[in-house]
């Protein structure tokens, strides 16, 4: 009897257990299925978004370093315009090709490697100049020079005016002048080299200094703010290569000191009476009066004046 129940009880709750054994992990699963899709979206959408915010910092700090790369080397081309550097460069990208194309010759490429580090040294050497005039340009801020551009508005025009009178006077009478205007870079190593004088800027001194046969006609005068600082300085000579043989010796300190400070010098030829003006080692030749009054005033303009400038051409 006790056996016929028991098979009783099995016919009873065999279907039972076989739909729930067949169901049970059926809905287990779902649940599962519903837990991790649920977690799975979350986790998708967290990962998106950090993926995004990486993608947008990585793309944004890519594009600074290049525009900061693409700016130090147009910088550095726009250094080299016009002087030796130029051939030098051409000569290392040269050796650089080389080196890229011999790699299959052991050799040959183990002697252009060598010269790699010697050639760094050298390149230190022959851009003395670029490299000082550089940094210069780095350590300027306009914290520390002093310069014509940040004395009164009136003071500045008074000087600019005793200037282009002084350079046409100088001029008509066929007198060769060197003048020197300071902006930011300090001029004091070329100041040492002449006779400190100190003295109000004007026509008479300058056409005096200047007059043939005084002692410091044959220099150059150095003007800060509105005093002549010294006369009878020696300048540093260009060395731009393809300079014209009739480049005058006037015209050829005031490049050099143009090409190493951010000075601006003014040239009367003795043999013309052409008047030049030398700025970034560049020399604008034969000026009329109004020419170089225009020139000098934007040079020294003040940030202000140049905002209204800018202004009023709009």
């Amino acid at each position: 009897m006790a056996r016929a129940a028991a098979r009783r009880v099995d016919a009873a709750t065999g279907p039972v257990l076989y739909f729930w054994g067949f169901i049970a992990p059926r809905v287990a699963n779902d649940d599962r299925t519903r837990r991790t899709n649920s977690m799975g979206v979350g986790v998708w959408e967290q990962l998106t978004v950090t993926v995004l915010n990486i993608g947008i910092l990585d793309a944004a700090r890519a594009v600074l370093d290049i525009l900061v790369v693409a700016y130090i080397i147009y910088r550095g081309l726009l250094l080299l315009q016009g002087t030796r550097g130029g051939s030098v460069i051409r000569g290392l990208l040269v050796v650089l090709v080389l080196l890229w194309a011999t790699s299959w010759l052991p050799t040959l490429n183990w002697i252009l490697g060598q010269l790699v580090l010697p050639g760094v040294i050298a390149l230190v050497v022959i851009f003395q100049p670029e490299l000082r005039m550089a940094l210069e340009r780095l350590g300027r801020g306009g914290v520390l020079g002093i310069n014509i551009g940040r004395v009164e508005t009136g003071t500045k025009q008074r000087v600019i005016n005793e200037i282009v009178d002084a350079a046409e006077e100088l001029s008509g009478r066929r007198i060769g002048a060197l003048m020197v205007l300071q902006r930011e870079s300090g001029l004091m190593d070329i100041t040492r080299t002449g006779k400190t004088l100190g003295a109000r800027v004007s026509v008479d001194m300058l056409v005096t200094i200047f007059y043939p046969n005084t002692p410091l006609h044959d220099g150059a005068v150095v003007i800060r703010d509105d005093q002549i600082i010294a006369a009878g300085c020696v300048l540093p000579h260009s060395e731009q290569p393809g300079l014209s043989v009739a480049t005058g010796m006037r015209h050829r300190a005031a490049l050099g000191l143009s090409e190493r400070t951010d000075a601006v010098a003014v040239v009367v030829s003795e043999e013309t009476g052409a008047v030049s003006i030398a700025v970034d080692g560049h020399l604008s030749p034969d000026l009329e009066r109004t020419q170089l009054a225009e020139r000098l005033n934007q040079l020294f303009e003040a940030p202000d004046d140049r905002q209204r400038l800018l202004f009023w051409r709009r």
